[in-house]
């Protein structure tokens, strides 16, 4: 199934109602339709991610003996803990690392990590969602400081 990018002049799949062109078209990603008009986001990969997909292939080949196809997990679900335990390990993880209470408190609510370094790569819904909930723990905690950048 081929794909091509999608029109500057569509809306924008990340949901916030602007057009492509001047939403999430200048980012680090692009979106794509296929034939059938499902969008996808289209995410370079560097060397590291491009060489542990490739360890996880090579692991599905070694369990299944076939390579995998379109339908097939990339990470095999029996490897992975269930997400409330993930949740837990990540905000104990952040805590330890000291990261600031209201970076932990905006994953807790959305589920995203949004950094600098990878800012450019997130929908503008997800940056404003997580910048929401930012602002919400400091609503929730007046006398902390809000110079802290999301």
């Amino acid at each position: 199934m081929s794909q091509k990018k999608l029109s500057r002049n569509a809306r924008c799949p990340c949901g916030t109602g602007l057009k492509y062109k001047s939403c999430c078209y200048s980012k680090g990603f692009h979106y794509v339709v296929d034939d059938s008009g499902n969008v996808s986001r289209s995410v370079p990969l560097n060397e590291e991610a491009v060489a542990l997909l490739e360890q996880q292939r090579e692991r599905f080949i070694a369990k299944h003996g076939r390579p995998p196809g379109p339908n097939d997990p990339i990470f095999d679900p029996e490897d992975m803990a269930d997400e409330d335990i993930r949740t837990a390990e990540m905000v104990a993880a952040m805590a330890r690392a000291d990261i600031h209470p209201a970076l932990i408190h905006a994953y807790q609510k959305t589920g995203l990590l949004l950094t600098e370094e990878n800012r450019h790569l997130m929908p503008t819904s997800h940056v404003e969602e997580f910048e929401n909930a930012v602002d919400e723990y400091y609503a929730l905690h007046p006398e902390e400081d809000e110079g802290l950048d999301s």
